[in-house]
């Protein structure tokens, strides 16, 4: 289960930002998996991503648990996928401006 996450992990790093959320749904369009697994991912991301938001304010490792939400939910819809990769490169924006001040 480790050398999975691990693997998934490094395919999703790699992506090319602005891309890397709907090449995981791409990915993960083919698996198999039902309503009840779709359902799970969902709420588990969902879950996942108020914890990381918590571990944004508190000491925590925020970033990484509100990402494999972020993951958990785009895998199971290209429309969360496309928002997210947006997201993304809104972010990287904002911090890249942010730094030049």
């Amino acid at each position: 289960m480790l050398d999975v996450l691990k693997r998934y992990w490094t395919q999703f790093r790699h992506s090319r930002p602005g891309r890397r959320f709907q090449d995981h749904y791409d990915r993960k369009k083919g698996s198999r998996g039902g309503a009840l697994w779709r359902c799970a991912a969902i709420c588990g991301g969902a879950l996942l991503c108020l914890v990381g938001l918590f571990f944004l304010a508190v000491p925590g490792p925020g970033i990484p648990i509100l990402a494999l939400g972020a993951v958990l939910i785009a895998q199971q819809s290209q429309g969360t996928a496309r928002f997210f990769d947006r997201l993304e490169l809104s972010l990287r924006r904002f911090v890249r401006n942010r730094a030049r001040d």
